[in-house]
């Protein structure tokens, strides 16, 4: 079982785990693209609530995406980006948690996998707030 399959399934069970929602929170990721070429999104194993502002990114640019959980005690999401010419690409799982509706945030998780050799990803968190928001800048390179 590879990296990102595991951190799939660790991500879909929290989100079957997380229960109703009594506040929301929302995870922001702004998504670089250092290649020469456009990259796609897709979400391979889905977001808690529906990711948006994600899409093709034209080379040598940046969007910025979100996705606002219906879940009290957790967000995030799966992201993946794939160059036009060559198919590589880079996908990252997007979590955080707390053990109660009351309870304080965990520190967000990146979890960063490259799909070869030829491509370079990153992915670092950029801001938190106790209200369980935060932000994570994620980069694809050759």
């Amino acid at each position: 079982m590879t990296k990102s399959m595991v951190a799939g399934a660790v991500f879909l069970g929290a989100t079957v785990l997380a229960g109703a929602a009594q506040a929301q929170s929302t995870v922001t990721a702004t998504v670089r693209n250092n290649t020469s070429t456009t990259v796609t999104f897709s979400s391979p194993s889905g977001c808690q609530g529906s990711p948006i502002g994600f899409g093709t990114i034209n080379p040598n640019n940046s969007t910025t995406g979100s996705a606002r959980s219906p879940y009290s005690t957790s967000n995030g999401c799966s992201i993946r980006y794939t160059r036009s010419d060559n198919s590589r690409d880079c996908s990252w799982v997007l979590s955080r948690t707390r053990n109660s509706t009351t309870g304080s945030w965990n520190y967000p998780t990146i979890n960063t996998n490259s799909s070869s050799s030829g491509v370079t990803c990153s992915g670092r968190v950029a801001s938190v707030s106790s209200s369980g928001d935060w932000q994570a800048n994620l980069t694809i390179s050759p």
